[in-house]
């Protein structure tokens, strides 16, 4: 069955996709064969915005905010195309394809569920992860909030030591299992936690104890692999082996990976979510910190949630940047006004730089030129800890990959201060990052390196990656997933810190540029901030919070 002819107006405007359109065709033609249904073009356009939910980042869709969906439809316009703003109308329409959407329970494709419209999965998902959430008055839950540098890993190496310095009456420890999103927060959550073990006084026993299984993302926790035919090996009906599991960044879990995490818990184990609801939220659908962060309000004081989430509010990053601490927490509250007021107001550690303001960019241009080239002269010295120590000092955060100011733009420009020919492969001084995990190497995406010259040849060339005093070296021939990084996205910024951090805004407002964005990108520096934006997108952003459409919060409370 083909779909109506006037879906495509809405496909041009950007409401839907070519592929939203190529699915909803698939699910149409399917039911019209067992029941000769005929959708009208609203039902169409319904079926298309579940479809592409997903891949906006929302486990459904919210009917009585419909008009965030519009695009660029105006809205009551004179030959606008026809979007109805109650959700009564939708809904009839839908309910009309009853092959197709069905209420909570049934087998349908579709479900609705009071004004939400969900794929039938991704309510499944959510309903579970409410379930387990809920269960038992929350009582094996914990949930650990706080901006960068409030001392979370801490918090919780001071909580585990405590627990652990008591051996049980059965002699043996709980089990601990450490997760994390991404292969490198795991990888940097084992070594710190082992630090703050040691620096709260923890005894060698405790710490063996602690950290006797090192942290790996939610993935390799629960054994994922694609091409079994149930790719997680841990699920409702082969449990995880742990009594406690603590997943840091939390912010960054889907709601499916939730689901699938939640869903693998022994009944009886505990799971404590560490993480900033205020930092970007996960690629993939659902904002679940954020959704449970919502419960810490006054508001639900009597939901048993609340009582299980704690937040650190002191921060001690950047505590020598007054500047950068009062600018974060502005652009944390959204509040437009003051966050202009501290961008001009004097302090030494924030840059605001205009992009017609031709001489202060030049001047910055030239800032990151000098620090590239002395990383080059670092490097040709192959003093180790000062390259990775130079490499740390300053980094060019960009929000969009291509374009004028985005991160191709800003590395090609770098690269030709430095007289690096274009299309070289390689070259002394390179910063790199791993862009996918390569165990063999024990290299994570989102781990950084520098290139410098191999101590058998001055023709080859290795890259040295970790921290100062702490790093390994490994022959270019064996990097396979690698790009430049003298400027890297916002996105692959978060977890790491440095001295300054450029932070470079696009020249025009962008669906992108969100207030979590934002400030990701300024809580990324240690020392001092610089702000590259027009007054008008940086507006946009502060104005901007990430929306996403979930019923995640309703269905616990």
């Amino acid at each position: 069955m083909m779909p109506p002819p006037a879906l495509q107006d809405y496909r041009k405007l950007g409401v839907i996709g070519r592929e939203d359109i190529a699915a909803a065709t698939v699910l149409v033609s399917m039911a019209h064969r067992q029941c000769e249904e005929q959708p009208d073009l609203l039902a169409w356009i319904g079926f298309c915005l579940a479809l592409r939910s997903v891949r906006d980042g929302h486990t459904c869709v919210d009917f009585d905010n419909i008009q965030e969906w519009a695009a660029g439809i105006e809205i009551g316009a004179t030959g606008a195309p026809d979007w109805p703003l109650q959700p009564t109308t939708w809904l009839a329409s839908l309910r009309a394809v009853g092959s197709l959407v069905g209420d909570s329970g049934s087998r349908c494709p579709f479900i609705i569920d009071g004004h939400l419209f969900y794929l039938a999965r991704s309510l499944s998902e959510e309903q579970d992860i409410a379930d387990v959430f809920m269960r038992d008055s929350c009582r094996h839950v914990r949930v650990l909030l706080g901006g960068p540098g409030t001392g979370k890993t801490t918090k919780i190496a001071h909580d585990l030591v405590e627990r652990f310095s008591v051996l049980p009456a059965e002699g043996t420890w709980p089990r601990l299992g450490l997760a994390a999103p991404t292969g490198k927060a795991a990888s940097r959550m084992t070594d710190v936690l082992r630090q703050r073990c040691i620096e709260v006084g923890a005894s060698p026993s405790v710490v063996t104890a602690v950290t006797s299984e090192p942290a790996r993302t939610v993935h390799k926790l629960l054994d994922y692999n694609p091409s079994r035919p149930q790719p997680f090996r841990y699920h409702s009906s082969n449990r995880l082996p742990y009594d406690i599991v603590i997943v840091d960044e939390a912010s960054m879990l889907s709601s499916s990976l939730m689901y699938h995490l939640l869903i693998a818990l022994a009944d009886d184990a505990e799971i404590i979510l560490v993480g900033d609801p205020d930092q970007l939220a996960s690629v993939d659908a659902g904002t679940v910190l954020g959704d449970i962060a919502s419960f810490r309000s006054s508001h639900f004081s009597r939901h048993p949630l609340h009582k299980r989430i704690e937040e650190l509010k002191i921060i001690h990053r950047a505590k020598d940047a007054p500047g950068v601490l009062a600018l974060a927490e502005s652009i944390r509250a959204g509040d437009v006004a003051q966050t202009l007021t501290v961008l001009q107001s004097g302090h030494t550690d924030i840059q605001w730089i205009e992009p017609t303001n031709a001489r202060a960019i030049e001047e910055l241009v030239a800032e990151i030129g000098s620090h590239a080239k002395r990383l080059q002269g670092a490097a040709e010295q192959t003093d180790l800890d000062t390259v990775l120590r130079i490499q740390q000092e300053l980094q060019v955060l960009c929000a969009h990959r291509g374009g004028f100011t985005g991160v191709s733009q800003w590395n090609a420009s770098i690269e030709t201060k430095l007289g690096i020919p274009p299309a070289t492969s390689w070259y002394v001084g390179q910063p790199v990052m791993v862009t996918r995990n390569c165990r063999s190497l024990a290299l994570f995406n989102g781990d950084v390196g520098v290139i410098v010259r191999s101590d058998d040849s001055e023709n080859r060339f290795e890259a040295v990656f970790g921290q100062p005093g702490q790093h390994v070296r490994v022959p270019v021939s064996r990097l396979e997933d690698i790009a430049t990084v003298h400027a890297i996205t916002i996105h692959k910024s978060q977890g790491s810190e440095y001295q300054h951090a450029i932070v470079v805004l696009p020249e025009h407002r962008s669906r992108i540029v969100t207030r979590e964005l934002f400030y990701t990108a300024v809580t990324r520096a240690i020392k001092k901030v610089t702000i590259v934006s027009p007054q008008d997108v940086l507006e946009a952003a502060i104005k901007k919070p990430i929306r996403r459409a979930t019923g995640l919060i309703e269905r616990m409370s």
